[in-house]
């Protein structure tokens, strides 16, 4: 019975157009909303903010009987490697309803996507994943650990807060988006240019508030962003956003957060790089204990929840900082996309790492030879694990000598995204 179902429901499938094409605000906005509350992802409440998020940016959808059924969004931004800001494309959305599965719509329009950005010349794409492994079929890399962390807030050692912060609400989200674009970044920071998106992801949040720092002229500076989906009072709270341009910028927002304290009794965030989090707070191991079991008890979890993949090899391998003693390889690298057309990194590299690096297409037999999916390429090349442990876990293959040489030549720290898509 259920076999016949089965072959029932794929005959009908195939009696189906199927099809791929851009996204047309006013004919597939509503299917795209259903998709969305189909997976979850929306209610009647918050699925408003679906008209600012796919006003921006570009989206392609893949339709059943010209009704979309699949859609991966994009949108533009920047990824700093090392201290140069890098073209991004990052997927911000990618939804497929319950009468589409099976169909490859996910896979197949995010490979559009992420050709369509090359083509551009765009140099990386990046993405969070609902699970590991799906984008590894498109040639993305799990990025590093993020370490997350959820305390009390009373247990922070920070100075007292001295000044008041002001309210922000999601009408000041432009203000926010302009702070986030201007705050301090290090390696592997993110930066998403429209300002629809960033008032989107706050639109989505029943229960969330800002609070902020204001200079001279009024402009703001610095920030966080809670939200809350238990006890608004007493939270736990979340720290979705926060933007700050210098260290004490970042100690006066947690000051801020302590601040809180004597109403909010837990708050969860990813550490910032600038500094351990732990070696701020008053005896965090005891609190650990005291409070295991409870809604909010004091966590350290570590993990990677984004992925990376290099779209222009030539373009990263230039941004990489200046290297003190020179290196030369052959490179030869496996991309996925060269299954869905000719925009893809497969090919054959020279590459030379010195005071300014480079990667030139060409193939070169004398030189020792790495050889690796673009993948592997990525999270080497921007740090996210070293060669000699990639060779371990990836495809990454290279002589002993020239992977301890890798090694040694580019050690860069560890790439920290610090804005949630």
């Amino acid at each position: 019975m259920v076999e016949n179902r089965a072959s029932v429901n794929a005959i009908a499938r195939k009696r189906m157009k199927v099809a791929q094409r851009a996204f047309d605000f006013d004919k597939d906005l509503a299917a795209i909303k259903r998709i969305w509350r189909e997976i979850g992802w929306t209610d009647e409440d918050s699925e408003k903010q679906l008209d600012l998020f796919f006003g921006c940016g570009r989206t392609v959808v893949g339709t059943l009987d010209d009704v979309a059924e699949c859609s991966v969004h994009t949108v533009p931004g920047s990824i700093r490697l090392a201290s140069t800001d890098l073209s991004l494309c990052a997927v911000t959305a990618v939804t497929t309803s319950r009468v589409a599965r099976g169909q490859s719509f996910a896979r197949k329009l995010t490979a559009e996507q992420l050709q369509h950005a090359r083509a551009q010349g765009v140099a990386m794409a990046a993405l969070g994943m609902f699970d590991q492994g799906f984008y590894d079929q498109l040639g993305f890399g799990t990025g590093a650990y993020d370490h997350q962390l959820t305390f009390d807030t009373a247990s922070l050692t920070v100075p007292i807060l001295t000044r008041n912060p002001v309210r922000l609400t999601p009408e000041d989200s432009g203000e926010c988006h302009a702070a986030l674009l201007k705050r301090k970044r290090e390696h592997g920071a993110v930066c998403l240019d429209p300002p629809e998106v960033f008032k989107a992801e706050l639109g989505f949040s029943k229960d969330s508030f800002g609070l902020g720092f204001r200079d001279a002229n009024g402009e703001l500076t610095h920030f966080i962003w809670l939200e809350t989906e238990d006890e608004v009072l007493r939270g736990p709270y979340s720290l979705r956003a926060w933007a700050y341009r210098s260290a004490e910028q970042l100690l006066e927002l947690l000051s801020l957060l302590r601040s809180l304290s004597d109403q909010v009794y837990s708050v969860t965030l990813m550490e910032p790089p600038e500094l351990q989090l732990q070696a701020l707070l008053r005896r965090p191991m005891r609190h650990m204990v005291l409070t295991r079991g409870s809604k909010h008890a004091s966590t350290f979890n570590t993990m990677a929840w984004y992925q990376l993949r290099v779209l222009d090899v030539a373009q990263v391998v230039q941004a990489l900082p200046p290297i003190r003693s020179r290196l030369q390889f052959a490179l030869q690298v496996t991309d996925p996309l060269s299954e869905y057309g000719e925009q893809h990194c497969a090919g054959d590299y020279v590459v030379s790492l010195d005071k300014t690096s480079t990667a030139i297409r060409e193939a070169n037999t004398d030189l020792p030879k790495l050889s690796c999916s673009i993948n592997a390429f990525t999270r080497w090349v921007f740090g996210v694990a070293p060669a000699s442990s990639l060779a371990l876990t990836d495809s990454f293959t290279a002589e002993p000598e020239l992977l301890q040489t890798l090694d040694a030549t580019l050690q860069l720290p560890r790439p920290i995204l610090g804005w949630d898509f």
